[in-house]
């Protein structure tokens, strides 16, 4: 359970490399966080209509209700398109720098006009940046036996009997 919330932004508290010298840090730091951490890396579009992109954790603000806390959070801005609108080259811009000296922040479910699965290609740039290491990309042939294996324990979940 992340610890508690003091107007919106978390503290960050000990990190794992306060805890564990052996810890991997990035040049700012930062201890290296790896696949298995908690939360997801997902781009965030926020009600003011900005892209943030972060390690997405649930949890709740300091009334109870739900929240997201938002780790290493970068602003995402779209530096190049190509002819077909699509975004090739990206900034990432840490979104409390110069702010505050805080790192992460609890951000209310309702700021958030949606959650998205990033691109691959941004999503490597994120993690580089942020020392943060990257879900490998599944292979079409590992996405279709997730695929296959979610249907049949589907279907098992449903008749309540397993198939042979």
């Amino acid at each position: 359970m992340p610890g508690p919330v003091v107007s919106g932004v978390r503290q960050s508290g000990s990190t794992p490399a306060a805890t564990d010298p052996s810890a991997i840090s990035d040049p700012h730091g930062e201890a290296f966080l790896p696949v298995t951490s908690e939360g997801a890396i997902r781009l965030l579009l926020l009600n003011s209509g900005e892209f943030v992109m972060a390690r997405l954790r649930d949890t709740t603000d300091r009334y109870g209700d739900p929240a997201f806390q938002l780790i290493r959070p970068c602003r995402v801005r779209v530096n190049a398109v190509d002819a077909g609108g699509v975004a090739t080259e990206w900034e990432l811009q840490p979104f409390l720098a110069g702010l505050t000296a805080h790192r992460n922040v609890v951000l209310f479910k309702t700021s958030l006009a949606s959650v998205l699965e990033p691109d691959p290609r941004l999503m490597k740039t994120y993690a580089e940046q942020t020392a943060q290491e990257c879900p490998v990309d599944d292979t079409p042939v590992e996405r279709l036996k997730k695929a296959f294996q979610d249907f049949t324990d589907s279907l098992e979940d449903s008749s309540g009997t397993t198939i042979s």
